[in-house]
């Protein structure tokens, strides 16, 4: 239903997680995959693999925006990886998402096709909160598709919660966000790029 409401009318509906980044649960370095923050040589290494799904434009306009990219290794082998953000991101062609100064926006989860149902997107979401510099924000938020269950479960097990919702509408040349009262008031939103 979302992909039609999506695909036919524009309409983009989110969840609002949150997570205190005071709060977030400490995972066990020995377990699961190695995480670090990747630098851009190492992510510029990666873009011409079409599994990981990074794009040198996007990596670098991400860099210069001062975003940080945190990545899980298998062995040597890059797993996934999940970006943070501390202002705007690129969402899709047109859209961005904006975040208030005490917010720290985590987006593109992503793991490789034939590692995902192991379990590396909650170790990203972990160590990620703990890798990542705070930069002053107290609060973690996402935005997830509903019927994106995979990212929802590992938000959930990352100890990440419900707190509103966001969207937007973008049809026939026009664009109208909207959001929830806890959307609004942590200055959580979607832009017109």
């Amino acid at each position: 239903m979302l992909s039609l409401l999506r695909r036919r009318f524009g309409l983009h509906y989110y969840y609002l997680l949150v997570q205190p980044l005071a709060a977030a649960p400490q995972a066990a370095e020995p377990c699961g995959p190695a995480c670090r923050i990747l630098q851009e040589p190492d992510l510029l290494g990666h873009c011409a693999d079409v599994e990981l799904d990074l794009r040198e434009p996007a990596v670098r306009a991400a860099l210069a925006a001062g975003d940080v990219c945190v990545g899980a290794f298998e062995g040597e082998r890059l797993a996934g990886y999940l970006w943070y953000s501390f202002g705007r991101a690129a969402h899709v062609e047109g859209v961005r998402v904006e975040v208030g100064p005490r917010l720290r926006y985590a987006y593109k989860v992503h793991v490789r096709p034939g590692a995902r149902g192991r379990g590396i997107a909650r170790a990203l979401l972990l160590r990620g909160a703990q890798l990542c510099p705070r930069r002053g924000r107290e609060l973690g938020v996402s935005f997830v598709a509903p019927d994106n269950r995979p990212s929802l479960r590992a938000f959930a097990a990352a100890g990440w919660r419900r707190a509103g919702y966001a969207g937007y509408l973008r049809s026939l040349g026009l664009f109208s966000a909207f959001g929830s009262p806890a959307a609004v008031r942590l200055g959580a939103r979607f832009a017109c790029a």
